[in-house]
């Protein structure tokens, strides 16, 4: 059983409707910082209540006539549109749209070495609509792996943040893999057993010293399924989303930024270009308490999916694809000790050889990440 999920999921994404574009209509559009007063970054709703948050007022709007390099209104952006918003050689961008209110100070991680953080995951994956797989209780072990060769003698290390400064080497190992409660009678034992043998899994990702994750690398128990590999990179979905990019400038209360990079959607295994709004909601010791808004954008509008005879290429007609994350970190950890996190994705496909023809039958795929971090409960 464990063998066919991959298929079966990926036949759920392309299900779906025909031709019924507002159920895929973008809401948000991302805009471009102009010099002057606070200007909004992102167009829609979204946009209008940074312009609010910006000016104090709650009547803010965004100033007409804004910027229009942003991502297109249909949500795909061309390969050249999207090298433009972020060129291929820069891995991110991090820009303060405002600095808070006073104390500010420098966020950074200080992560011991040798120290090991322990965290329970709720993780779900959905596609193609509300049916799917059911939700996963994760245990997972977060730990530096051996660190970068020490400098040569009479070469000065780079400072924690400093740029050239080594990332960090994680390693988040899967202690334990069980399905959360359900209704009676549950899935069949065979699902639940094969995914049980997700226990063992391994993901080893870079941490950044301005904490951006990168170079995820994920490996299987020998007795797993590879079908079970979707689920993995699912979990690394989530703990990239749920890990703040820390702006170089010190920040208060308030503060506002934004981080532009590039990831691939889970599911859909579709190369997006992504825009992450963080809020400073509370600072209490060394304990931020961020809230995070998050749009996606298609970088091109060909899809490739497998199929029995080889890759299909679709062609995306519209996207969208927000988020929301609620989160509370310490430069201590490696990932938040508590967070909240949602992703959606929702596309209209256009089937091979039919892109440009208006009366062409499109399909609706639909892709819904969600997380939640916590302590793991008591022994």
């Amino acid at each position: 059983m464990a063998s066919t999920l991959a298929a079966v999921a990926l036949a759920a994404l392309v299900a779906g409707c025909d031709g019924d574009k507002d159920k895929a209509q973008v809401t948000v559009d991302a805009g471009a910082l102009d010099a002057g007063p606070p200007q909004p970054v992102l167009g829609g709703k979204l946009g209008e209540e940074l312009a609010a948050a910006a000016s104090g007022s709650p009547e803010a709007r965004p100033a007409p006539g804004g910027a229009t390099d942003g991502p297109p209104e249909n949500g795909v952006f061309s390969s050249a549109a999207a090298a433009a918003a972020l060129p291929k050689d820069v891995p991110y961008k991090i820009e303060v749209i405002d600095a808070g209110s006073e104390p500010r100070a420098r966020l950074a991680a200080k992560i011991d070495p040798k120290s090991e953080q322990k965290v329970a995951i709720t993780l779900g994956l959905r596609m193609g609509g509300p049916q799917g797989l059911p939700n996963l209780e994760l245990g997972v072990s977060f730990k530096a792996e051996k660190p970068a060769d020490k400098p040569k003698e009479g070469a000065e290390a780079p400072a924690a943040g400093a740029a050239g400064a080594a990332p960090t080497k994680v390693l988040a190992k899967v202690t334990s893999a069980t399905l959360a409660s359900m209704s009676v009678g549950g899935p069949p034992k065979e699902l639940a057993d094969a995914l049980a043998k997700l226990k063992g899994s391994s993901l080893r990702y870079d941490l950044s010293p301005a904490n951006v994750t990168s170079n995820q690398k994920i490996e299987l128990p020998k007795d797993a399924d590879p079908g079970l590999q979707p689920l993995v990179g699912a979990l690394g979905e989530a703990i990239a989303l749920v890990t703040p990019p820390l702006p170089d400038k010190p920040v208060g209360p308030g503060a506002y930024w934004m981080v532009t990079d590039r990831t691939v959607a889970s599911g859909a295994q579709l190369p997006v270009l992504r825009y992450r709004v963080f809020k400073i909601e509370k600072v209490e010791g060394d304990r931020v308490s961020l809230s995070v808004d998050t749009r996606q954008y298609a970088e091109g509008a060909d899809l490739k999916l497998p199929g029995p005879n080889g890759d299909v290429t679709l062609t995306i007609d519209r996207l969208e694809s927000s988020g929301k994350v609620s989160l509370t970190w310490s430069p201590s950890s490696f990932v938040p000790g508590t967070a909240d996190a949602s992703q959606r994705l929702q596309a209209l496909l256009v089937p091979p050889g039919a892109a440009g023809q208006q009366n062409a039958q499109r399909s609706v795929a639909q892709v819904e990440l969600t997380a939640k971090f916590a302590a793991p409960a008591a022994q």
